[in-house]
């Protein structure tokens, strides 16, 4: 059943042009007409280009901008990203390859294998890879054979990717260290063994998704895919607790979109599971957000039992601070402290029954530290300014939307 669309909706005022035409090009046909009119304005078509890219959206946008705004975009625009969507469509056929090689070799090894995240999606919800298009391949094994999986990968034109995070950094996160395609370096496979690091808040795991797979079939009878409504799940979870809200959200919004119109999503199960695996909070604002960026919605009465116990003016504070914040490469938010106050506004991690733990809690083992010519008096400094600005931004999130 096609769920109804609050089209044409409208961030600006809060992002700037590009960055609102690249949010509406993941909504449906019925933000056609939005789209035109974001194309209309002044945009930064070279920093539309670069966001597109960063969310691997150029080979999506691509056609559809062709098709509704060409004679607003400009000449050496349009053949830019012509030139990037052939790339794309090139570089997944060679993902798909890689992957039906890959859960042979997985299956010839008895290793039983669910699709994660887009690859899952892809063969799921959309009509392929080349509408979900992605730079990684997620799969689940059990625990037990996670060892066995990564040998037949690393047999098979896998290898170790070189320079990356320490090894040991993965013994307590959910999947072993990425491996990289031997002939493209850029395509990378994980192979995870629990959906989230070992210290994480959710009362979902994998057997729960292995309980509810459906076969994935292409011939493989070990290969899996989650039930459309843990895939859901999986997706707000990482969204709004991995990722905090700040990246993938592009992807994010076609992901929704893209599970809802299956019409295989059971809404009461979603909403129970969502309940009793702590994940209520981030699912409802997962689908705040891609409504309010591209008017992707879900029924009403999952929105409203999903909804915490929030006024609606303090509701919609957290929401303008997720929607200036939803791309990465311009944090507007003056204060990481300020940031995590309101993330934790948002989620209520003590009602959610998450304890003490939150998302950022291990990020410093995932980025390089520090740089050590940096100087305490200008870390001081970087931060004072910070705080002083941080009323004003507050200000700005409770001002009465237009």
């Amino acid at each position: 059943m096609e769920l109804p669309s609050r089209a044409s909706p409208s961030l600006s005022g809060v992002l700037a042009p590009e960055e609102c035409l690249l949010l509406l090009t993941a909504g449906r046909q019925a933000t056609d007409h939005a789209v035109r009119r974001e194309a209309g304005r002044d945009v930064d078509w070279q920093r539309f280009l670069a966001l597109a890219q960063l969310e691997r959206a150029v080979a999506v946008v691509y056609p559809r901008l062709r098709a509704l705004a060409a004679d607003m975009v400009p000449a050496e625009i349009l053949d830019q990203m012509r030139r990037l969507a052939l790339v794309s469509d090139f570089s997944m056929l060679r993902l798909e390859g890689r992957l039906r090689e890959s859960l042979g070799v997985l299956d010839a090894a008895g290793v039983r294998v669910m699709l994660l995240k887009g690859a899952a999606l892809a063969h799921t919800a959309y009509g392929g890879v080349r509408e979900r298009p992605m730079s990684d391949l997620d799969v689940l094994v059990d625990p037990s054979n996670a060892h066995v999986a990564r040998r037949a990968m690393l047999a098979s034109g896998w290898r170790d990717l070189v320079g990356g995070v320490p090894d040991a950094v993965y013994e307590r996160h959910h999947h072993l260290p990425p491996l990289v395609d031997a002939r493209s370096p850029d395509l990378q496979l994980e192979i995870h063994t629990a959906l989230f690091p070992l210290r994480q808040p959710f009362a979902f795991d994998a057997a729960q998704l292995w309980a509810g797979a459906k076969p994935l079939g292409m011939g493989l009878p070990n290969a899996y895919v989650p039930d459309p409504a843990h895939a859901l799940l999986h997706t707000c979870l990482h969204f709004v607790w991995s990722h905090q809200a700040r990246f993938g959200v592009w992807r994010t919004i076609r992901d929704v979109d893209a599970l809802t119109r299956t019409g295989a999503v059971d809404w009461d199960a979603f909403v129970a599971v969502a309940r009793s695996s702590r994940g209520a909070t981030s699912c409802y604002w997962t689908f705040r957000l891609v409504e309010r960026a591209a008017g992707v919605s879900v029924p009403n009465h999952v929105v409203a039992e999903l909804r915490p116990p929030r006024s609606s003016y303090v509701l919609q504070a957290i929401e303008e601070h997720f929607v200036r914040n939803l791309f990465p490469v311009e944090f507007a938010c003056p204060s990481v402290t300020l940031d995590h106050v309101l993330w934790e506004l948002a989620i209520m991690p003590g009602r959610s029954g998450h304890g003490d733990i939150r998302p950022w809690d291990d990020e410093g083992e995932f980025v390089p530290v520090q740089d050590a010519t940096t100087t305490t008096r200008l870390l001081r400094r970087e931060r004072l300014r910070r705080f002083l600005a941080s009323p004003g931004y507050i200000r700005t999130l409770l001002r009465p939307r237009a």
